[in-house]
């Protein structure tokens, strides 16, 4: 038995959501920890831009294709377990991929990667609804939320000073530390939980729910290099379709579905989760072409490309603390609504950059505080719509859509960076294949005024498609805050203010029962 405090809370609640945090950190860390490295993994691998999209993408699409049914899992047999066998398969990915030499090796480790980052990001949420009381839980889940947005805009300043100082493979060895810490720390600290009547494993819907996902990912991958009736595209795109349809098909079917599908029901839910994919979706795509621009363009090393990404973590932290305020003026709608608008301004300064770098500085910055804004209110709007002992499985159902949000993110606007750039190249005498690097290689070897025109040629034309793809992730945002100012509940609908950040010394606050059930915030 744990001890607890007198209101029923566990008095080692702040230590277990400490170790929480760092796992959370970890696996979040690495959806953007490979962008800085893209180039060099395309001169050590010969990868082309493909496949440094699956690369980066393999991850995501491994983390949101498992995490329905991880969160299900965890539900059944533990929390705990869950996060802590998830913990070390993922310690096991980046071990494998220290020692990758070819592309396909290192997509590899990071699906084993993924694979064990679904089992640990349920279990990291769903522990902290069941541990924290009510009074404390929307201040725990924001500062969960601020480590997640941290997590994500601190992905290419640690890729960058790694790759900077050592080799590409160390991003991976970074992992290794807080995955010790994790599985020592949280078994001696966290408290076991599941639910009570947990639903039986759903096969059928987990594999239709991937293969939905993949086939999405992949048909819009292929577009850069293939015309839309091709068969990769409109292959992959119909395999999506159709898995896609026999999922919603089956979750409605099956007695006990690994979708909640009365969710799907509630305007709240789908504002708040297609707000926050679509902000995944316009960050990640920016962080994949922004890292790439600063080094092929701009001609920075990886380490200073890192470092040129920073203002983004610190702006995010901004953004969390200015949330509370924010939320208890206009509530989730005008927060979230607020901070995807700052986040498509911010893309839309770095699309329309000329030179320097005060323009990209603006720009990270507003993408950060609007990120920190939208961050917590989404997550406390989905996780307060459903009983805690449902809170694994709601809390994969919502890192479901951040990660797909994530891998479609890399897939389209990586897509149209690179469908502009060979486009724009294809005429030009001396480019060679598909990718900046490798022309950039064949200027050098040309050598003479003929090298310097086809490389300024070439960087011109990577430029202009770099901007192409940041106004496609400009408007991916900007349409996830008309989707958060029409569906997400305002200012009387949400109690993310105040226990987002503020001190404890506040006191514990009455919150209204909410309608889907008794003993949680009202959305």
């Amino acid at each position: 038995m744990h001890r607890t405090d007198g209101d029923g809370a566990h008095p080692q609640r702040w230590w277990m959501l400490g170790i929480l945090s760092l796992a959370l950190f970890a696996i979040v860390l690495n959806n953007g920890l490979l962008n800085v490295a893209v180039p060099v993994l395309m001169r050590d691998l010969g990868a082309d831009i493909g496949q440094a999209q699956w690369i980066v993408d393999s991850y995501a699409l491994a983390f949101a294709g498992v995490l329905l049914t991880a969160g299900a899992v965890a539900d059944r047999f533990g929390r705990k377990r869950a996060t802590l066998c998830g913990a070390a398969v993922f310690g096991a990915g980046s071990l494998v991929a220290l020692g990758a030499d070819s592309p396909g090796q290192l997509m590899a480790a990071r699906v084993v990667m993924g694979l064990g980052a679904a089992f640990i990001m349920p279990g990291t949420l769903a522990i902290i609804v069941d541990v924290f009381p009510e009074t404390e839980r929307a201040r725990a889940i924001g500062m969960w939320s601020g480590v997640s947005a941290l997590g994500v805009a601190a992905g290419p300043v640690v890729g960058g000073a790694l790759v900077g100082h050592f080799w590409w493979g160390s991003i991976f060895l970074v992992n290794l530390v807080p995955v010790a810490v994790v599985l020592v720390g949280g078994a001696l600290l966290l408290r076991e939980s599941a639910d009570r009547a947990p639903r039986p494993p759903d096969p059928v819907g987990a594999l239709l729910g991937t293969a939905a996902m993949a086939g999405l990912v992949y048909g819009v991958i292929q577009t850069s290099g293939h015309a839309l009736t091709s068969l990769p595209v409109a292959g992959g795109l119909a395999v999506a379709a159709a898995a896609g349809t026999g999922f919603m098909a089956w979750e409605r079917r099956h007695p006990h579905p690994m979708l909640d599908t009365d969710l799907l029901r509630r305007p709240a839910f789908i504002g708040a989760s297609a707000s926050i994919l679509l902000l995944m979706l316009g960050l990640a795509g920016t962080l994949f072409v922004l890292t790439q621009r600063l080094q092929f363009v701009l001609g920075y090393s990886p380490l200073r490309s890192g470092l040129a990404v920073m203002p983004v973590a610190l702006a995010v932290v901004l953004g969390t603390l200015l949330c509370p305020a924010l939320d208890r003026r206009a509530g989730a709608r005008g927060c979230v609504a607020v901070g995807l608008s700052a986040a498509a301004c911010g893309v839309l300064v770095l699309g329309q950059w000329g030179e320097g770098y005060p323009p990209v500085f603006a720009g990270l910055v507003l993408i950060g505080v609007g990120f920190g804004l939208s961050m917590a209110p989404t997550t406390h709007v989905v996780m307060s719509l459903v009983p805690p002992e449902r809170s694994g499985s709601t809390a994969s159902l919502d890192m479901t859509m951040q990660e797909l949000g994530t891998a479609l993110g890399v897939a389209v606007v990586g897509s149209v960076l690179a469908g502009r750039y060979a486009d724009a190249v294809a005429g030009v005498s001396g480019a060679v294949g598909d990718t900046l690097y490798e022309t950039l290689r064949a200027a050098e070897l040309t050598g003479g005024e003929a090298g310097h025109t086809l490389a300024a040629t070439a960087r011109q034309a990577f430029d202009d498609a770099s901007a192409a793809g940041l106004g496609v992730a400009a408007a991916a945002v900007a349409c996830g805050a008309v989707v958060a100012a029409l569906l997400l509940p305002g200012r009387a609908g949400t109690k993310v203010a105040e226990a987002a950040v503020a001190p404890s010394a506040a006191g514990p606050r009455e919150t209204e029962p909410s309608p889907a059930h008794q003993g949680s915030a009202r959305p």
